[in-house]
């Protein structure tokens, strides 16, 4: 199938795609089209995923739904003029594709919470610092501790405080008064941008992978 993406776009996509690949260099996406619409869905660091689409021009055939690497996907874009050839994408399976076989739900949402971007940099920016300052002398094992306990600590609108550090980091948001919000739909939170979302799915804390430090 091919999707032929706007110039602003494609650009806003790559640049998103590449922030992943920054974080997680061995990263996943699914992606999958609608009628009017390509989406990017991968999980990223600290047990979250970011969900990412684009309106386009969706071509004939079969709708796209494949689990490939993220380093291909940004190859494939960063070489089109905006006509993308989805069915050259490889499938890929293993641990990483299997943390995207549930995408999150589309409907059942409660009313969002809505704030602006701005007044959640601070929120970031001290629990960033407060790690840097109490880290210091830390082994790797303190490390780890100290930083499920910051970023799983309450941000804003029901969300701990790792959700609004990732959007930040994938430059979803930054320090001006964009408009965001926040929703719940039973296990799931969800993190709304102009540009994205940043999903967190309620999970046995047993069964959880411990936090490492990300930077």
């Amino acid at each position: 199938m091919q999707v032929t993406l706007g110039s602003t776009e494609l650009r806003t996509l790559i640049s998103i795609l590449e922030k992943e690949i920054e974080w997680n260099s061995n990263i996943a996406v699914r992606v999958v089209t609608s009628p009017s619409a390509v989406a990017f869905y991968a999980a990223i660091p600290l047990n979250l995923h970011a969900f990412i689409a684009m309106p386009a021009k969706i071509g004939a055939g079969a709708p796209c739904d494949v689990i490939t690497g993220g380093r291909d996907v940004v190859a494939l874009l960063s070489n089109s003029s905006g006509l993308i050839d989805l069915d050259s994408l490889e499938p890929v399976a293993g641990v990483e594709g299997a943390a995207l076989s549930d995408l999150p739900p589309s409907t059942g949402w409660q009313i969002p919470i809505n704030a602006v971007a701005s007044d959640l940099i601070p929120i970031i920016n001290e629990a960033v610092s407060e790690f840097d300052r109490r880290s210091i002398g830390l082994g790797e094992r303190g490390k780890t501790d100290l930083a499920e306990e910051i970023w799983n600590r309450p941000g804003w609108g029901g969300l701990p405080v790792k959700v609004l550090y990732a959007a930040q980091r994938l430059n979803l948001i930054w320090d001006e008064p964009i408009k965001i919000s926040s929703a719940t739909c039973g296990s799931w939170k969800r993190l709304s941008t102009p540009r994205g979302q940043v999903f967190l799915r309620a999970t046995d804390p047993v069964g959880r992978n411990r936090m490492r430090l990300v930077s």
